[in-house]
C-alpha cells in the first residue's frame, strides 16, 4: 500500500494525457449533476432529521444531539456513494486513475473520498484523467452541504438558547 499505484485497467491512451475539450465537459457535468444529486439528497435528509430533532421544553440537548448524529451518519452516506461513483469510473477506465497511497481497495475510495469532502482533496492519493473533474466537485458539494449542516446545528441550537432564555426570563 506504500507506493504509487497505476491503474492497470486505465489504457494508457488515459493515463498522464490531457483532456480534449468534449472529455472536460462531459466530466464536468457528470461531476455538476453528482453534486446537485448530493445537494437534492443533503436537503430531504435535513427535513428527514428535523422531523426526528425533538421539539424544545426538557429535551433541548437531545435536540441538538439528534441534529449531530443525523447529520454525522447523512456526511458518512454521501462519502460513501461517492466511493461508490468512483469506483463505477475507474472500472469504466475512460475516467483516468486514482495513484499515490492508493491499493484499489474500496475502504481507499471511502478515504479518498472523505478526505475530498471534508478537506478539498488534501491527501496523499492523487487523481489522473477526467475523475479530476469530478473530484473538483465533490469538493465543491462537500464544502456547500458541510457549511448546510453546520448552519442547520447553529439553527436547533439559535432556538435551544432562546427558548432557555425566554423560560429564565419567565422565572424572573
Amino acid at each position: 500500500m506504500g507506493g504509487p499505484v497505476d491503474c492497470k485497467r486505465c489504457p494508457s491512451h488515459v493515463r498522464g494525457k490531457l483532456l480534449t475539450g468534449k472529455e472536460a465537459n462531459m466530466a464536468l457535468l457528470t461531476g455538476f449533476l453528482l453534486a446537485a444529486t448530493l445537494g437534492v439528497f443533503h436537503h430531504f435528509a435535513i427535513l428527514f432529521i428535523r422531523l426526528f430533532t425533538p421539539h424544545l421544553g426538557e429535551q433541548k440537548h437531545r435536540g441538538i444531539l439528534t441534529a449531530f448524529l443525523g447529520l454525522l451518519l447523512v456526511h458518512t452516506i454521501e462519502i460513501i456513494a461517492y466511493a461508490a461513483a468512483y469506483k463505477i469510473m475507474i472500472d469504466a477506465a475512460w475516467w483516468g486513475s486514482l495513484t499515490g497511497d492508493f491499493d484499489g481497495s474500496f475502504y481507499d475510495l471511502i478515504y479518498f473520498s472523505g478526505i475530498n469532502f471534508a478537506t478539498l482533496g488534501y491527501a496523499q492519493v492523487s487523481t489522473d484523467g477526467a475523475i479530476r473533474m469530478v473530484a473538483m466537485m465533490q469538493a465543491l458539494g462537500g464544502f456547500m452541504v458541510i457549511t448546510w449542516s453546520a448552519t442547520f446545528i447553529y439553527t436547533i441550537w439559535q432556538d435551544v438558547m432562546d427558548h432557555h432564555w425566554r423560560l429564565t426570563q419567565e422565572d424572573e
